[in-house]
């Protein structure tokens, strides 16, 4: 049995990663924002799956103090799913000063990530499996607005924000390689899902993800494939990226390299801004 830690357990996508694996007799450790959801979600699996070992930790991802209330836990650990994801939504700032997408999105994984690092390499077959999104690919990293002092837009804060999950995951790996850690770092991306967060969002990018969801969005249990393929595929390797079929119900697959993912440059200066906004430095560079 392993043990996997899901950020954002109790809806959406982590909810049906966590009732896979629980289907599967992992055990999982649900972290969440709210622990009342987080409760019924759980309770919820369990009605499935009695004897599934599930556990609740509390984590606001936008809050680096919770980051790293949950990361000095000694949690025994095999694999870490960053999947919580907030989406477009009106300009919020973290006590960092961030936008709260970048902040939630990016900023507290990457230091959950680094937290649990030490633990992680001690598991079996162990990986971090970063969620990112399609979208991504039409995201710009501008390091200089991350405060949204120069203007804000939600679609676009949302669209960065999954950038810096392909660009950390992808250099994540690069740096994990050349330490010659057993960690893989591996990414998925769910396609269109049809998941609460595509009802949540207002303005013309809320309505177009809206009509998109309805029109063409997979089922949330078959747009976490690629996640579950990527945190327990058997022949996974890390640097790939998993993403869904081509029906709405075909398995998960490994796509091709993204162009972000090649950005060297952009990664080093995202991980060295990310290193001091969260005051945590891990993982020296690789040649």
């Amino acid at each position: 049995m392993r043990t996997h830690l899901v950020t954002g357990a109790n809806s959406g996508l982590g909810l049906e990663t966590v009732r896979a694996l629980a289907g599967k007799n992992e055990r999982v450790i649900m972290a969440v924002r709210d622990l009342g959801r987080g409760e019924a979600a759980r309770a919820e699996i369990l009605r499935e799956h009695p004897r599934a070992v599930l556990e609740l930790e509390q984590v606001d991802l936008a809050n680096l103090d919770s980051v790293r209330a949950l990361g000095a836990k000694q949690l025994g650990l095999d694999v870490l799913i960053n999947n919580a994801g907030l989406g477009t939504a009106p300009l919020q700032r973290t006590a960092e000063g961030v936008y709260a997408q970048f902040g939630a999105n990016h900023l507290g994984h990457f230091l959950l990530t680094a937290l649990l690092l030490p633990r992680l390499e001690k598991g079996t077959d162990p990986r971090v499996v970063t969620v990112t999104s399609g979208f991504g690919r039409k995201g710009k990293m501008n390091l200089d607005n991350l405060d949204a002092s120069q203007g804000y837009s939600q679609g676009t804060a949302y669209m960065q924000s999954k950038l810096a999950n392909t660009l950390f995951g992808a250099e994540l790996d690069r740096r994990l390689r050349a330490k010659g850690s057993p960690v893989k770092s591996v990414l998925a991306h769910p396609g269109v899902a049809a998941t609460p967060m595509q009802q949540k969002p207002t303005g013309w990018v809320g309505i177009a993800s809206r009509a998109v969801s309805a029109l063409f969005g997979r089922p949330a249990a078959n747009g976490a494939l690629p996640t579950l393929e990527a945190a327990d595929g058997a022949n996974v390797r890390s640097g790939e990226v998993y993403g869904p079929g081509k029906g709405r119900t075909d398995p998960a697959r490994r796509e091709e390299t993204w162009s972000s993912m090649r950005d060297l440059e952009g990664a080093r200066a995202l991980w060295e801004r990310s290193e001091q906004l969260t005051k945590m430095r891990f993982l020296p560079p690789s040649p």
